[in-house]
């Protein structure tokens, strides 16, 4: 207990220590009241001298400027108070909301100097029309042509005595000998010809009648020798040797390749038994795996490079036939087809290979599958990657537009198409020959923002009202999501817990102060604190909740202990908080003092937040010294006992 609570109250020494981080916290925002007053005109000495003269020289004009100051905080823009202050959602220092000569603006617009513009290096790019390509790359393997695979099979029962290809990769010839194969039925077919064809020899004169039914009995013969397999000269030199051939010949019908042999000499057979496979080669598959996103850029008939690392350097072209309608539901990708003629046989079925196709887009978003046009008017308009701000499903492009003598950028909601590499399809909301800017947009959107004028968090309303999106709408806490059981334990197994609560405070301060070393530690010192737990100590349903909420803890812990970035560190630092509340609303805690459930709202991506800890300040375990007193104190937990400090 000594060793853990002098641990703990060497973050009570967190304010002083922490002097350099609210040092950089403090310059961080007077750096944003710099640019605020940059863009309002503070970078163009000839305009400041002159506001100066002008504040000087009047004094009434000073004190009705000085009173018309309104501040606002640079994180929570819809804040406006008369006076200096703190915020009231993120207890940050105010900034005065500076006023511009921009009175002849729109509300989405904002005006700065050319001085302005280049300290914020502000870049524009003009709005054309393009044949935007986008690369999509996959990889796959060569595969038979199922189309030119065929199947030597027994036509009758019988016995294999004679197997004229002994292995598979041999290469064979249409009409060569394959198999020898002895069959009762097949002898008895001969004989029952050469009866037939004796039968009708034999027969003389104008009887008709005979003879046509002799004809017809020896044409059924033939038939029936056929249906077993034989050739035409097979049969015909039966009739001329007027012999029964014991063994009768099987052979191939294709040109081709043996990919399989599925039989051995002096094997009995039964009616359609496979005994060899044979491929054609001269033509094979490219089967490529394209992932599901991909798709949209693959179109039946587009032309694919593709090379395999047997013959490296080596490009090859094949042309898609087949794009497979049903998505794997286990890697996500669907089969896409091509075909390539391969006389030479250089590619080997199970060859891995990779591909590419360049897709180009119309002006509908569509992929060219065929000639494309030669007149860029048909070309879609295109805006760079870079020039858009994405918020869920809207978009907000800022153009430069030509008003007065200094630049002034406004806001605009544009809709797009598909991204094709480093390119979007601009569908509507601008016109060919803007200037968009593709560098220092989101300044320009931070300003917007500080002026508490429309920006990328606005949308419209349906009455046709600009309303800004609410990022701090309440957000349940963990217990809330779900219905907590008080259970009453022992003191014995409250004093238990008492040191994985050190240590999760541990965790908790440690991120508070961007320390990712610490963290790690204090993550690794929680599973073994939740290790070296009792469980025997939790009773009935008691005993069955702890071993839920120990598995949870240890899981976060062993996560964050792993933990290479501060990101990852405060992502299982979220999980752990959510089981910590639940735990301690569940058995309570037994330590002398009181604990504190903190939330922030604009932690994980203004998600929210709740977690832990052990003073009535908040210390802001998911930004640190960004925004260290960001965020409020929603409850005090008592000890279970009803002693504090």
């Amino acid at each position: 207990m000594t060793e853990n609570r002098t641990k703990k109250e060497s973050w009570f020494g967190f304010i002083p220590r922490r002097g350099k981080g609210l040092i950089v916290f403090i310059l961080l925002i007077a750096a944003a009241f710099s640019f605020g007053m940059i863009i309002s005109g503070g970078g163009d000495k000839s305009e400041t001298e002159t506001a100066d003269a002008h504040d000087h020289g009047d004094p009434e004009a000073q004190t009705a400027s000085a009173g018309a100051t309104i501040w606002t905080c640079s994180m929570h823009p819809q804040i406006k108070l008369p006076e200096e202050g703190k915020c009231p959602i993120c207890f940050m220092d105010l900034i005065p909301l500076e006023s511009d000569d921009g009175s002849d603006l729109e509300p989405r617009q904002l005006k700065m100097s050319e001085t302005a513009k280049k300290l914020a290096r502000i870049q524009t790019t003009p709005v054309r029309r393009a044949f935007a390509d986008s690369e999509v790359r996959m990889s796959g393997k060569i595969a038979y042509d199922e189309t030119e695979v065929s199947y030597i099979t027994a036509w009758v029962p019988g016995r294999l005595d004679e197997m004229f290809v002994d292995f598979t990769g041999e290469s064979v010839r249409k009409g060569e000998q394959m198999v020898h194969i002895y069959s009762p039925e097949l002898i008895s077919a001969q004989e029952e010809l050469l009866q037939a064809k004796q039968t009708h020899e034999k027969i003389k004169g104008n009887n008709s009648a005979l003879k046509s039914t002799s004809k017809l009995t020896l044409e059924a013969a033939r038939e029936k020798l056929r249906l077993y397999g034989l050739t035409e000269d097979q049969i015909k030199e039966i009739e001329d040797s007027k012999q029964v051939t014991e063994n009768v010949t099987l052979k191939s019908p294709v040109s081709g390749v043996v990919v399989e042999k599925n039989a051995k000499e002096g094997m009995y057979v039964k009616t359609g038994t496979q005994i060899y496979t044979i491929a054609d080669l001269s033509n094979i598959w490219v089967i490529f795996d394209a992932y599901e996103t991909d798709l949209p850029w693959l179109k039946v008939g587009q032309d694919v490079v593709f090379s395999s690392p047997s013959f490296p350097g080596k490009e090859l072209n094949a042309e898609i036939t087949f794009i497979d309608p049903v998505i794997d539901p286990r890697s996500r990708t669907a089969r896409v087809r091509a075909e390539f003629d391969n006389p030479d046989g250089i590619l080997k079925p199970d060859m891995f290979v990779s591909g590419t196709v360049l897709s180009t887009i119309d002006s509908e978003g569509d992929v060219f599958t065929g000639q494309m046009a030669d007149s860029e008017s048909e070309a879609p308009l295109v805006i760079p990657a870079s020039a858009p701000l994405l918020t869920g499903k809207r978009a907000v492009v800022y153009v430069e537009l030509t008003k007065g003598d200094k630049p002034v950028f406004e806001g605009r909601e544009v809709e797009l198409g598909p991204r094709a590499g480093d390119l979007y399809v601009v569908k509507s909301g601008l016109s060919e020959g803007e200037m968009v800017v593709t560098n220092g947009a989101f300044k320009i959107d931070s300003e917007l923002q500080i002026q508490a004028k429309p920006s990328m968090m606005f949308v419209e309303s349906e009455t046709g009202e600009s309303q800004q999106h609410d990022m701090h709408a309440p957000i349940s806490r963990p217990s809330e999501q779900k219905v907590t059981e008080e259970l009453n334990v022992g003191s014995d197994a409250l004093q238990a817990l008492i040191p994985v609560y050190e240590d999760y405070f541990e965790v908790q301060m440690a991120l508070a102060s961007d320390d990712q070393s610490a963290a790690n530690q204090a993550y690794g010192e929680l599973k073994e604190s939740i290790g070296n737990v009792n469980m025997g100590l939790f009773k009935d349903r008691a005993h069955t909740k702890w071993m839920q909420f120990s598995d949870e803890i240890s899981k976060h812990a062993g996560a964050g202990a792993k933990s290479e970035s501060i990101e990852e560190s405060r992502d299982a630092f979220f999980g752990l908080s959510n089981t910590m509340i639940e735990m301690q609303e569940t058995f309570g805690h037994a330590s002398r003092q009181n604990y504190f459930l903190t939330f922030c709202p604009m932690a994980r991506d203004d998600q929210g937040a709740y977690w832990l800890q052990t003073v009535d300040t908040v210390y802001n375990s998911f930004y640190g010294a960004m925004m260290l007193r960001c965020g409020e104190i929603k409850e005090t937990l008592t000890p279970a006992t009803g002693e504090t400090d």
